[in-house]
């Protein structure tokens, strides 16, 4: 076997242990599961309707200062000189 193969055996090997359910659950997780934990009791609890507006709220307010700007710089923009005048 070459090197090469050997290496390549080696690495799946390793991965076929590390994506082992078994492994997994006994290493623990970072980050949760999108579905763990309890349903919201209070409005500002994780998934709640006041974290949803605040999404919405700041959307708003980040949507408002954009288009502030824009029309800002719409309004700065020089005008072209008006075609000259035959006589």
């Amino acid at each position: 076997m070459t090197p090469g193969l050997a290496m390549l055996h080696d690495v799946v090997t390793w991965a076929a242990q590390v994506t082992d359910p078994d492994y997994i659950d006994e290493a623990g997780r970072i980050i949760g599961s999108p579905a763990a934990g309890p349903a919201p009791q209070n409005p500002g609890d994780r998934g709640g309707y006041a974290q949803i507006l605040t999404l919405f709220v700041m959307l708003g307010g980040v949507s408002f200062v954009a288009w502030r700007i824009r029309h800002a710089m719409q309004n700065a923009r020089p005008t072209s000189p008006p075609p000259p005048k035959e006589s």
